[in-house]
């Protein structure tokens, strides 16, 4: 009776324990010592396509390929024998031939006395494939499917622990001007087409990359020095150099190649930015010109750089920038009739730097802009205060350029009360020449509230005495160079003599800069120049000094 009833009890437990295994989402199966199955769920069968029937009277290696027999018996032996968890992640074939990945977990468990080891399979396909395309998202560019640049750092530092490799950058020749012309999507459409093509003329051991914009990567394997580089250069251009169609048809895309290879102890971002200065120094040439990393270029640059942050420190603080003032003569070459204003820059490391040397900086990063309204606000509210006297202040093209700067200009001379027609602005001819519109109109509306307009430096760039023809100019000052030629050069006379001929037949004062001795101060007296400027009146004077200087000529002048 006992024994009946116990096993009805062992029956209804099988039977829940059967309830159990169905009811769990997981493939699960009981496999004993002798790697025998001896129960399994729905959920297994639906994973390894075969009944329950089938799975029972199968030994294990009936669901493992070949290669993971070895593995999955020495793991069930291991859980065995120590009694530990167990837990792994491997790739198995599904009934519909599809791969799975599965972490599989294992424990040991009893049925009485029989030792069986319960295996339990996770699917986890759809989140190692999630996992591999946020990857493939996060190393790949999405428009070109190229590597991207964290792709490319990582394959730098590889390549530099095992090999010489050379880092190329390809930036598409002006290509802002065809995206502006026909559109983003034309645009885009030609990066791909280029990418493509890329990828074709590379060598199967070169390895691409888009590194953002219109810049690509081709990283060469063993290039060892300034021949191999080169003839890697040579090759691409040679094979890209060829129109690519798009959807505004064939378009030729000119190339700008910097290239920089490795050297011992050299760091992936080292010769990233190597190549980076390299294609900086390429893209300055025509298009499909290369150029390799240069260290004294490069410490040039580095340099330019500091002092244009230093520049913009400077700015900044407002205490490194000085205004200096040099004085204008008059014709007898004793009565003083103005001053031209001049930026000086005492850095607090290097001393006085030359404008010469900073002026350019300011240009090309833009700070010429603020530099020159502090200038001329600085030189306004030092002049104010002597009405009789000019004031000369240099404008280079970006300021023109700038938006407003006639009002910009004319604000600043209301905000200290200078009358305009004491104000003349500085241009070179090249920019008189290339002006705009926008900057005519600017400069039209300056000369009709009375500032002047001085052409500078006459006599240096595109100079053509028929200029002063055309340009509308109140001065023309003849450039230092000429000036210190004069005794020896019948060049020097001639080009002075036609100048000052023309500038009295079309009523344009002339201003001879750079007279520094008595001679040349009679050479230009003796054919009529009204105004001299130089060292032999006076050095630039910083503001103070320059004040003290004028007041004293304005005191002997009235006495």
């Amino acid at each position: 009776m006992q024994q009946a009833e116990q096993g009805h009890a062992d029956a209804a437990l099988g039977a829940c324990m059967r309830m159990m295994l169905e009811a769990l989402p997981s493939p699960v199966l009981l496999i004993d010592r002798t790697d025998r199955i001896v129960e399994v769920n729905q959920a297994f069968c639906d994973l390894a396509g075969k009944d329950r029937a089938y799975w029972l009277a199968s030994p294990v290696e009936a669901y493992l390929s070949p290669d993971q027999i070895a593995r999955f018996t020495a793991e069930h032996a291991q859980v065995f024998a120590t009694g530990e968890d167990l837990e792994t992640e491997e790739v198995i074939d599904g009934h519909d031939g599809t791969r799975r990945n599965v972490v599989t977990r294992r424990r040991r468990i009893f049925a009485g006395d029989t030792p069986l080891v319960l295996t339990i399979l996770t699917d986890i396909t759809a989140l190692r494939t999630a996992e591999a395309h946020i990857r493939h998202l996060a190393y790949h560019d999405t428009l070109t499917g190229l590597p991207n640049r964290a792709a490319l750092n990582e394959q730098l530092a590889v390549a530099l622990a095992n090999q010489a490799p050379a880092l190329l950058l390809i930036d598409l020749y002006q290509f802002k001007d065809i995206n502006d012309a026909f559109g983003d999507g034309v645009g885009d459409a030609l990066l791909r087409a280029f990418a493509y093509r890329l990828a074709g003329v590379a060598r199967g051991s070169d390895r691409l990359a888009r590194t953002g914009g219109d810049t690509f990567a081709v990283l060469v394997d063993d290039c060892r020095d300034a021949a191999a580089a080169e003839a890697a250069c040579q090759r691409l251009l040679a094979q890209l150099d060829s129109p690519i169609v798009g959807p505004s048809g064939a378009v030729t895309l000119g190339v700008s190649i910097g290239c920089a290879w490795a050297e011992p102890g050299l760091c992936a971002d080292e010769l990233h930015r190597r190549a980076e200065f390299a294609l900086y120094e390429a893209k300055r040439q025509p298009a499909n010109a290369f150029c390799f990393y240069d260290a004294a270029l490069a410490d040039e640059r580095h340099a330019r750089r500091k002092l244009e942050a230093d520049l913009r420190a400077a700015l900044a603080a407002g205490d490194q920038l000085d205004v200096h003032y040099q004085p204008v003569i008059d014709a007898c070459g004793h009565r003083v009739v103005g001053v031209e204003a001049l930026v000086r820059w005492q850095h607090p490391q290097q001393g006085m730097i030359p404008p010469l040397r900073f002026i350019p900086i300011a240009e090309a990063s833009g700070l010429i802009v603020p530099l020159g309204e502090w200038v001329l606000d600085r030189a306004v509210a030092t002049m104010a205060g002597f009405p009789q006297l000019s004031l000369a202040v240099n404008l280079s093209p970006i300021q023109l350029r700038s938006p407003g700067i006639d009002a910009q200009i004319l604000a600043i001379l209301a905000r200290h009360g200078m009358d305009p027609r004491q104000l003349q602005l500085e241009v070179t001819e090249s920019t008189m020449l290339a002006m705009d519109a926008g900057v005519e109109l600017a400069l039209a509306r300056l000369r009709e509230a009375g500032v002047q307009l001085v052409l500078d430096d006459f006599g240096t760039g595109y100079s053509s005495l028929s200029h002063l023809h055309k340009l509308a100019v109140d001065r023309v000052k003849i450039d230092q160079s000429f000036v210190r030629d004069l005794a020896r050069s019948k060049d020097a006379r001639a080009i002075i003599q036609a100048v000052l001929g023309i500038g009295q037949s079309l009523g344009i004062g002339v201003t001879a800069e750079g007279v520094e001795d008595e001679l040349q101060q009679s050479f230009l007296r003796s054919f009529g120049c009204n105004e001299y400027q130089g060292y032999l009146f006076s050095r630039p004077l910083p503001a103070a000094d320059a004040v003290t200087f004028l007041e004293a000529h304005m005191e002997r002048a009235a006495a």
